[in-house]
């Protein structure tokens, strides 16, 4: 048994990781899950590293050594983890009581005195604003890689204990890379490389298909479609983003020799003709908000959205195939006295449109659709994550 551990928006994390195995065709039993990480067991050989590279909610996968409905010091007999004679190593908890954390710590302590290694167990830091950090960010003590010791995950669920190491670790370079050193760049209205990366997976196209951005701005989700094998479109309105979005994916291309092709076009994403397998894409979500404004001003903002999505939806019909996937984001503003505007499922289902039922990427779990995204704190727009299907 393999355990999953997610960063934030399991809800996608989730749906991510059952999309995956749907596309690979990676055989697997699903054992149970909760608000943090997932348990599967696998039928064949997996390739783990290219797994926790190829996903971008899941941050941690550890082998599960050991899984009882009591907890006693015989875990250690399951323990298969090879280390040195001086290492680190961490434990990750959730759902722990102290009494049962304390046991843990105090097995290992005597174990390893008894074969007279040195293993010294490094506390896990704090985040901001939270009393405790269960889960070891993995820049503490020990690399990406989890060469210079181990970390062990414990958790309970279901009335059943689950020990398990960390056999990989998700490693945020590449990410970082393309952030930090793609020439052309605009933060404040750039989407996360590690979001894209969740939705692309969930569109489920095999490699070699082509996939739109029909807002493609600098070009984030075309280098993200490029890096996973896919060719990609971008149509921009905006003449200076569509000679920002080129120079990016020229770098892309460049720097980490993608292979598949890219075309951006200027224009109207709701006016011109195309083909593509998939569409992926985060919107103009209308002006930039410095506070929280009032109802009259929202409800403006909101109308406006409704007919450029309307119209993008309508021509998006027109250009693609019955069961093509859609998987974007759309907003829901907030005003200053905690109401909160939606835009309409309308501008879709009235367009040829439907939401996808997530039962046809697993019938195991139950999902809801759209997935609400947790953006920052201050963050004056909620995100939805909506997957949709042309009719």
């Amino acid at each position: 048994m393999y355990l999953f551990l997610f960063g934030r928006d399991y809800k996608l994390s989730i749906l991510e990781v059952f999309s995956y195995f749907k596309l690979n065709n990676i055989s697997f039993s699903y054992i149970t899950s909760t608000d943090t990480y997932a348990i599967f067991d696998f039928k064949q050989k997996v390739d783990f590293s290219k797994i926790i590279d190829d996903l971008g909610g899941t941050t941690r996968i550890y082998k599960v050594f050991y899984s009882s409905n009591k907890l006693s010091s015989d875990f250690l007999n399951f323990f298969d983890k090879d280390y040195s004679n001086k290492f680190n190593y961490g434990i990750s908890h959730k759902f722990i009581s102290q009494d049962d954390l304390d046991f843990l710590k105090q097995s290992f302590k005597e174990q390893f005195k008894l074969e007279k290694v040195k293993g010294v167990l490094k506390k896990a830091k704090k985040f901001k604003d939270k009393k405790e950090n269960t889960i070891i960010n993995p820049n503490n003590y020990f690399s990406y890689s989890l060469d210079k010791g181990f970390e062990i995950f414990f958790t309970k669920v279901d009335n059943k204990y689950y020990l398990g190491y960390a056999v990989v670790c998700y490693s945020p370079k590449d990410i970082i890379k393309k952030d930090t050193l793609r020439p052309e760049q605009e933060k404040l209205y750039s989407t996360s490389f590690r979001l894209i990366k969740i939705m692309i997976n969930i569109l489920g196209l095999k490699k070699g298909k082509r996939i739109l951005d029909p807002f493609c701005g600098f070009g984030n989700f075309l280098i993200e479609g490029l890096s996973k094998g896919y060719n990609v479109l971008g149509i921009d309105k905006e003449r200076e983003k569509v000679i920002s979005s080129k120079k990016n994916l020229a770098w892309a291309v460049s720097y980490f020799k993608y292979t598949n092709d890219f075309t951006v076009l200027h224009g109207d994403s709701s006016k011109l003709n195309f083909s593509v397998d998939g569409v992926v894409f985060e919107p103009y979500m209308g002006p930039f908000i410095s506070k929280l404004p009032n109802f009259l001003r929202a409800k403006s903002i909101v109308d406006s959205l409704n007919k450029l999505y309307s119209d993008l939806f309508r021509n998006l019909y027109s250009n693609l195939k019955p069961k093509t996937r859609i998987v974007c984001i759309l907003p829901e503003l907030k005003t200053y006295d905690n109401q909160l505007l939606k835009v309409s499922d309308s501008v879709f289902l009235n367009n040829g449109f439907d939401y996808l039922d997530t039962s046809k990427i697993t019938n195991q779990i139950s999902i809801e659709n759209p997935i609400f995204y947790a953006a920052a704190n201050d963050s004056k727009i909620n995100r939805y994550i909506y997957i949709l299907e042309r009719k």
